[in-house]
């Protein structure tokens, strides 16, 4: 890991009635094992948390000045402490804005990597818990919470310095604090949300189209490898990059044109990027069917339907044949036991 730059600054209010309490840092940690543990743990919890938002950075610069300063920072005319202070400090003013209260602390890290430049900004909050000490005498003791947090941002600096993607930006939003979540996407002044459900079906209708002119097993290869390589990207939060699947694809079904797919979407939808970030719900579901209701609930291979499962719409009946051993074993015993 080469982090560039690490600072983290404290915000506190402890009753609606008060300001808030900024206790910014001075200087860039010096950086440690320690720390790198720490960044470590943040940025491999944000990866795995889902439904992030994708965008980029408004243009009203004067209500949100954050773009401002940080091409400032790139451009050396605002240190880092200095970029990330100012950053703080309007965070402070967008939560003066509500009657949110707050004991967290806010972390700027800055990342150069063989994959690019990012900026990650995490709030964590401090933990309390218990422990034995040497000599079995029970004490308290805090933490920083590396998992549980709910806010963060994403800036991809080598695609927003490129100026050619709609989502160098992306941000983890609180699901039940709208008004903590809204100041903090007013700090790093998120905008212009972009569609990833739309986009994904779009891109999953095409590998439909594209799987229809293949022979079953093929068909079945192609659309498990699109699923398989899509969610080991979303995992390693990075893009589906189309002329890189097209390649795993050919390798799989045993083509000599590691472009056919590529140019397949191409022909289908020209306007299509060159890749985007996938909707990791829609892709999971891609090759299952799934449904529960309060009394049931049912997974199976789409390949499956018509098959070992039959679905009769106008008498509303789905029959299942081959039955798994292990729920065979349990329906026999439990008809048994009746």
């Amino acid at each position: 890991m080469a982090l560039t730059s690490i600072i983290s600054h404290h915000l506190l209010r402890h009753s609606p009635t008060t300001g808030v309490n900024l206790h910014a840092r001075s200087e860039v940690f010096a950086a440690n094992g320690k720390l790198e543990d720490l960044v470590y743990e943040l940025k491999s919890n944000f990866i795995r948390k889902s439904g992030k938002s994708y965008g980029r950075f408004s243009s009203e610069t004067s209500e949100f000045p954050f773009s401002a300063w940080l091409k400032e920072y790139r451009a050396e005319r605002l240190g880092f402490a200095s970029f990330t202070q100012k950053a703080a400090e309007h965070f402070k003013l967008e939560l003066e804005k509500t009657e949110c209260l707050i004991d967290a602390y806010v972390f700027f890290v800055e990342e150069k990597i063989e994959a690019g430049e990012f900026l990650y900004v995490f709030m964590a909050e401090h933990l309390h818990g218990s422990y034995l000490d040497a000599e079995l005498a029970l004490d308290d003791s805090r933490y920083l919470d590396t998992q549980g947090f709910a806010l963060a941002a994403k800036i991809d600096l080598s695609d927003w310095d490129a100026g050619h993607s709609a989502t160098y930006l992306s941000l983890l939003r609180s699901r039940g604090e709208k008004e903590l979540s809204d100041a903090f996407a007013n700090l790093v002044g998120f905008s212009d949300k972009y569609d990833i459900k739309n986009d994904t079906a779009q891109f999953l209708q095409i590998v439909d189209d594209y799987a229809q002119e293949m022979d079953e097993q093929a068909a079945r290869v192609t659309r498990t490898k699109v699923v398989d390589y899509c969610l080991e990207q979303n995992k390693a939060g990075k893009a589906v990059v189309i002329a890189d699947l097209s390649q795993t694809l050919a390798s799989e079904i045993k083509t000599h044109e590691p472009e056919h797919f590529s140019r397949f979407v191409q022909e289908k939808q020209p306007e299509k990027k060159a890749e985007f970030i996938p909707d990791s719900s829609q892709i999971r579901n891609y090759v299952r069917i799934s449904g529960r209701n309060d009394s049931l609930s049912m997974s199976f291979a789409s390949e499956c339907l018509g098959k070992e499962i039959v679905y009769d719409a106008e008498q509303d009946v789905l029959t299942i044949k081959n039955i798994p051993p292990a729920l065979k074993a349990k329906l026999l015993k439990h008809m048994k036991g009746e």
